[in-house]
């Protein structure tokens, strides 16, 4: 009889607890637009940061990479440093394949990486831009982002290094993270 109790006891206290702190992985799974969201939300508290160059810094500045870096790492997604780096992250995806949260590269010798951002969808992406010096959102159609376009990469659910499940859990683990002050 007292093993029953404690039986239900333990039932009544996960159902009770259990959604609030755990996020089953085929819960995550149906639901990716709700990751990318986020990002997207997450990313455009960026807007207006100031650009500077090697920066990484929510107060300060950042330059196109360490932008993408911390806006990732906000949601607990680990990148590289350089867009050099980060353009081996995830999966390539083509131009026509984009999703919010994807990254987009450029480059201005067509081989070498030396421009990412963080695609929001409808043809709209954020960086760091050196020429207007802050974090802007720009249309991909702007002819010099359409003459050095490199190629997109799929990070959040890419299934490079881990499955698209896992990626997501992670990223949803602590939703609280994402909820921080817009970046002055």
């Amino acid at each position: 009889m007292a093993r029953q109790c404690s039986i239900i006891l333990f039932l009544a206290l996960v159902l009770f607890f259990g959604p609030k702190y755990f996020v089953a992985a085929d819960e995550a799974a149906s639901h990716p637009e709700t990751v990318r969201a986020k990002l997207v939300k997450m990313a455009r508290r960026f807007l207006g940061l100031p650009y500077i160059w090697g920066g990484m810094s929510e107060h300060r500045g950042a330059d196109c990479s360490g932008l993408v870096k911390m806006i990732f790492g906000k949601l607990r997604v680990q990148l590289p440093r350089t867009s050099r780096e980060q353009i081996a992250s995830g999966e390539s995806i083509s131009h026509d394949s984009l999703k919010a949260g994807d990254l987009v590269f450029f480059s201005s010798d067509g081989t070498t990486p030396n421009h990412v951002g963080v695609y929001l969808g409808e043809n709209r992406f954020l960086h760091a831009e050196k020429r207007a010096g802050r974090v802007i959102v720009t249309d991909l159609n702007q002819p010099w982002y359409v003459k050095h376009f490199l190629g997109a990469r799929r990070v959040l659910g890419s299934g490079k290094g881990e499955s698209p499940t896992e990626n997501i859990k992670r990223t949803l683990k602590r939703p609280q993270d994402a909820d921080n002050e817009p970046v002055k």
